[in-house]
């Protein structure tokens, strides 16, 4: 969602690949103070909403809104005495029914309450019909108005909603919880004839006739729907149908557009909507089929600077390809799965981001999506210091939309843990089976590290308490050497933000360079200074950390060392291991009891850890294949380190 232009000048200017021709990510930054935790009040978690059906009134020249919401709902508590609900304070209330009985209102600021003449009792269904009229305050932003009429520069009018994220009070009678999914909607809309609607779900019909001079839409969805994504778009548009039929299958997914029908727009931009079908299919294969796709996929352009993923329709002013398949991975991530709370917004957001990637590097080109990762970590991630994902602050949408955490920093994690997966297929099925157990509901940044750590098969809490509520990232000074055909590399880390995250645990790649050949690595950084030792013949002539930008770090300094490994590293003075190859284990002798050992691999994997013992001390390695090991005797700044051979 949300992918705002003012940002689009600092991105573009940083890609040299022709596929990014349009608008930066999605960060929103215009200013909104409308505060709040979770609900407005208290009173609105009394009932659970089971079903809407709009009767509205709009044009498609003003932000007028008049008409009816009937809310079908389910008692949550034991008794409620009161119904609760959210409308502007721009709007008249007529009347609201309880169960057919009109009843008054009280009003405090855009808190709506009705008092019921008899408590409603846990498990009870009523439904609540507010009838209303009104001017809301609206604009020609598009972003967190609510409800927006704007004019195109070839004079055509428009006006579309976006309730995200506590705006749907600015054209509806609602409940803002992110966390109540409405089961099902039935919304009519009446429009002056010629007028379009654009809609969530299947449109049902359209009446012609019986008032004159207006057109009234049907439109339903049968989905489970959160709040914010319900909305409307009315303007004199086109409609474009099609179908694409899903690779392997007999089964098909319309797709509804609704264009402008002007030579600014046609065929300029309608071509890059065209291939959506692709998409679909692209994004099915990775993620699991298409959640919506008996109902449809659409896209209503509106003058939206960015995009937002309404439920199967979304709203779109940026008609560039990669941003169309951001909106559209949002299907999935997002709607088919909400988040729990607006706090873990980054599993909508970062996920829809990351995906961009994944369309470029499969419709474009992997360097266009490797150019897109080094954007995003070199304009956004690096210069926030302690930028954190999880959302602590979710009172504004400035807070919630941060650009650089929740959408660049966000994708980047999401990346590292596709990097540290067993492999690609489980990172995948992490993707596929969290879109399966969570199916059109809810779910938390937990659930997610719970799902991952069942399929990855290790503990991850040190990678989210790192990554997602920690701060910052990791800072290195590198140094490399070679000798012989023997590799060293030195890295000492700093930490961007040590007062909240002092260290990082973490894997990287390094390059290892020469004129004719290169190779990759995967390493693991668990120490503030940690060397690593390989075997590698090639004359190297440079070393290169995180190549790939598969990891959140920077890079200080690199120097090249002639005296690395030239000192004491394979023979550390006091410390004698035998035998050494070895075949079954090694023993160290004579030296200090209770000091850290910790054996690790040439790419720094820690195998094995342990205390020294008074006398000898045995380093198991029995179980271990031939290879180049190294052992850490110590902590902190006294380390000494020997290179151990296993035959």
């Amino acid at each position: 969602m949300r992918l705002k232009i003012s940002l689009l000048v600092a991105l573009l200017s940083a890609i040299t690949v022709s596929s990014f021709a349009g608008s930066g990510f999605c960060s929103r930054q215009k200013p909104h103070n409308a505060a709040k935790t979770t609900l407005a009040d208290p009173g609105e978690d009394n009932y659970d909403m089971k079903y809407l059906r709009f009767n509205i009134n709009l044009t498609d020249t003003a932000v007028y809104v008049w008409g009816n919401v009937a809310t079908t709902a389910q008692v949550t508590v034991a008794s409620m005495t009161q119904y609760v609900f959210e409308l502007d304070t721009s709007f008249t209330i007529d009347s609201a029914k309880i169960n057919g009985v009109v009843l008054a209102v009280t009003t405090t600021g855009s808190i709506r309450k009705v008092t019921l003449p008899t408590a409603l009792s846990l498990g009870a269904v009523f439904t609540a019909q507010v009838f209303y009229h009104g001017l809301p305050p609206g604009g020609t932003g598009g972003f967190f108005n609510g409800i927006t009429h704007s004019v195109t520069g070839a004079g055509t009018h428009m006006v579309f909603t976006i309730s995200d994220p506590y705006v749907a009070k600015n054209w509806w009678p609602c409940k803002q919880s992110v966390s109540d999914k409405i089961d099902s909607v039935d919304m009519f809309v009446s429009v002056p004839r010629g007028v379009v609607d654009g809609s969530n779900g299947v449109l049902m019909g359209v009446d012609t006739t019986s008032v004159s001079g207006f057109w009234n839409y049907h439109w339903k969805t049968n989905y489970p729907i959160d709040y914010y994504l319900i909305s409307v778009a009315v303007a004199r548009y086109a409609q474009y149908k099609s179908y694409w039929h899903f690779s392997s299958s007999t089964d098909s997914v319309l797709i509804h557009n609704f264009f402008l029908d002007t030579t600014t727009f046609n065929p300029a931009y309608k071509g890059n909507f065209d291939s959506l079908g692709l998409y679909i299919d692209y994004f099915s294969s990775l993620y699991g089929r298409y959640p919506f796709w008996k109902e449809k996929y659409g896209v209503c352009y509106t003058s939206l600077p960015g995009g937002m993923e309404h439920q199967t329709m979304t709203t779109i002013g940026v008609p560039n390809t990669y941003i169309i398949a951001h909106e559209l991975c949002h299907q999935w991530f997002g709607d088919h799965v909400t988040y729990r709370t607006w706090g873990d917004v980054w599993l909508s957001e970062g996920f829809a981001t990351f995906s961009e990637q994944l369309f470029l590097a499969h419709f474009w080109s992997p360097a266009a999506a490797l150019t897109h990762r080094a954007v995003y970590m070199n304009s956004y991630i690096l210069p926030d210091a302690c930028g954190k994902v999880y959302v602590d602050d979710t009172t504004t949408s400035d807070s919630l939309f941060n650009g650089r955490t929740v959408y660049a920093k966000a994708q980047a994690v999401i990346r590292m843990l596709q990097y540290i997966a067993p492999s690609d297929s489980a990172f995948f099925a992490v993707l596929r089976n969290y879109q399966s157990n969570f199916a059109f509901g809810l779910a938390s940044t937990a659930d997610f590290k719970a799902l991952a750590e069942s399929i990855y098969g290790v503990n991850l809490d040190t990678f989210f308490n790192q990554w997602i509520y920690g701060r910052g990232y990791p800072i290195y000074n590198m140094s490399w050497n070679q000798a012989g055909s023997t590799v060293y590399v030195k890295l000492v880390q700093t930490a961007s933000c040590p007062t909240y995250t002092s260290h990082f645990n973490t894997p990287l790649e390094l390059q290892l360079h020469t004129g004719t050949a290169d190779t990759f690595i995967k390493v693991y950084n668990t120490l503030d200074t940690q060397l690593y030792v390989f075997d590698w013949s090639p004359a190297m002539t440079n070393c290169y950390l995180n190549p790939d930008f598969l990891t959140i770090c920077k890079l200080n300094n690199r120097v090249h060392d002639h005296s690395l490994g030239m000192t004491t590293l394979e023979s550390a003075p006091g410390l004698q291991v035998y035998p050494n190859p070895a075949k079954n284990s090694w023993q160290i002798a004579e030296i200090e009891e209770g000091l850290d050992l910790q054996l690790t691999d040439d790419t720094g994997r820690v195998i094995w850890t342990g205390k020294s013992n008074k006398g000898s001390t045995v380093i198991p390695g029995h179980k271990l294949p031939a290879g180049n090991y190294f052992l850490k005797v110590g902590s902190g700044n006294k380390v000494e380190s020997v290179k151990l051979v296993h035959w």
